[in-house]
């Protein structure tokens, strides 16, 4: 019955613990730039997946995890360069 509550607990920690950070990084783009970022949710999700799929493949969890937190950034400057570019092509004319 203890141990049961103890993985509970913890489980609850770190499940909040995520949330908190992710309601925090919300908040400050949003305090900063009045701009709502819903794409850092997507990010978020995508680096929990990343994550996932490495420590299925076999690597142990701090790797996936680190890996993860690579991977998902070069996704990012991925689509902020495809971004980029996309407003600095000439609009055609139809």
């Amino acid at each position: 019955m203890l141990a049961q509550f103890l993985q509970f607990l913890f489980s609850g920690i770190t499940s909040g613990a995520a949330y908190a950070l992710a309601a925090l990084g919300f908040t400050i783009i949003y305090n900063t730039s009045n701009v709502i970022n819903f794409a850092q949710g997507e990010f978020i999700m995508l680096g929990g997946m990343f994550s996932t799929a490495l420590l299925a493949a076999g690597l142990p969890l701090p790797v996936a995890i680190a890996l993860g937190i690579v991977l998902t950034g070069v996704a990012g400057l991925i689509v902020e360069s495809w971004r980029s570019n996309r407003r600095r092509m000439p609009k055609s004319s139809h």
